[in-house]
């Protein structure tokens, strides 16, 4: 049985902009509730995702300031904040809430243009665990560089096989109309010349620093063809710091919230045609198929090498361009994932619409694999 129903969806482009971080979540929820034939009117409570609205804006009372878009409603609102995973984790929170409000938006908004860049690299990493990894001047690219490495030396993964993601990813974005990298070239001469940020990622290896915002309207009702279900939600949170975990080449929360995800959805990873995945850092795809069950350990790059996740593959990863390539405003990443899948499922997304979109997958993971919210959603039958 669906745990719920996606009436409708918006999304703003990801990448640099002059909108204000209210501008960019107007953007979205008027997209979404205009795909939902909806009005405010119709809306019964509202979630919004953000993480760095406060230290990087000092915009903290978020869903009060998305209420002023709103005037005359007075909904239940509130702010959900999970690093990278607060989209996923408000969308989970919105299935939850389902059994007190009939309708919910949901909205992911995040800025991050203008900010400096020792700045912007400092709020980032209050993601991180303060005593044991900021203090010893340990950020997120040097923390999926540990992850890389020992995942080279278990399983051979090689910087070619994340050369090959990225790859994958650039030429999905340059389809996308709202991703970072729309209509945008990257070659294997860019990866080439690309800097080095913490071997063995190099610039190519990362996400872009993107403004954005996505929304979605999460109902207990089916109001049509258009409508799709919500098989399971699954979300699971770890111990932040790797040097609090004995396993560094998977993640124990994707792996949990996966199998909440499947269990309740009555589905096997089997099942899945299509998946939007964290893929923050190129290892992190890597990580993310494994831990989602689509392979065993340390397969994932055979499966890369040998095409089966592009988009023409027999099960497409990041069709949207992922994070790597499609931007990733934190906020709004998960909420932005939902959104990319409904309209696979719904036959809406254009140059990059997959032949087979029966069953797609959302992974959304917070910091190094701290928190992670994963969605299923497709046919009910």
């Amino acid at each position: 049985m669906p745990q719920g129903y996606v009436l409708g969806v918006g999304k703003t482009r990801f990448g640099p902009t002059s909108k204000s971080l209210p501008a960019l979540a107007q953007e979205a929820i008027i997209a979404a509730l205009g795909d939902a034939g909806l009005t405010v009117g119709d809306i019964d409570a509202f979630i919004v995702a953000n993480y760095l609205g406060g230290p990087n804006e000092g915009r903290l009372h978020l869903n009060s300031v998305v209420a002023g878009l709103m005037p005359g409603t007075h909904l239940p609102g509130w702010r959900v904040e999970a690093a990278c995973a607060s989209g996923g984790v408000a969308v989970h929170d919105a299935l939850l809430s389902l059994s007190r409000y009939g309708t919910v938006l949901v909205v992911g908004v995040e800025r991050m243009s203008g900010i400096p860049g020792m700045q912007l690299t400092r709020n980032i990493g209050m993601a991180g665990d303060l005593d044991l990894d900021q203090g010893a001047g340990l950020n997120f690219p040097a923390s999926y560089a540990l992850v890389a490495q020992r995942h080279m030396d278990a399983f051979g993964t090689t910087t070619r096989d994340l050369e090959l993601v990225s790859l994958k990813n650039h030429d999905n974005a340059r389809l996308n109309p709202l991703a970072h990298f729309y209509h945008k070239t990257v070659t294997q001469a860019d990866i080439d010349a690309g800097v080095m940020v913490a071997s063995p990622l190099r610039l190519f290896d990362c996400c872009p620093v993107s403004d954005g915002a996505a929304a979605v309207v999460i109902s207990g009702a089916s109001r049509g063809d258009r409508s799709i279900p919500i098989l399971g939600s699954g979300l699971s949170t770890d111990a932040i710091s790797l040097s609090q975990r004995t396993v560094h080449t998977s993640f124990i929360a994707a792996r949990n919230a996966a199998a909440s995800a499947y269990e309740q959805a009555s589905v096997s990873a089997s099942d899945v045609d299509f998946v939007e995945v964290h893929d923050c850092f190129t290892i992190a795809e890597v990580v993310a198929m494994e831990d989602l069950g689509l392979c065993s350990p340390g397969e994932a790059t055979r499966l890369i090498r040998d095409g089966v996740t592009s988009r023409d593959g027999a099960l497409p990863v990041n069709a949207s361009g992922g994070l790597k390539a499609g931007g990733h405003a934190i906020g709004a990443t998960g909420v932005g994932q939902v959104y990319e899948v409904v309209k696979q499922l719904r036959g809406e997304a254009g140059d990059r619409q997959l032949a087979k979109a029966r069953i797609g997958l959302t992974h959304n993971v917070g910091g190094v694999g701290g928190t992670c919210a994963v969605h299923v959603l497709g046919s009910a039958s």
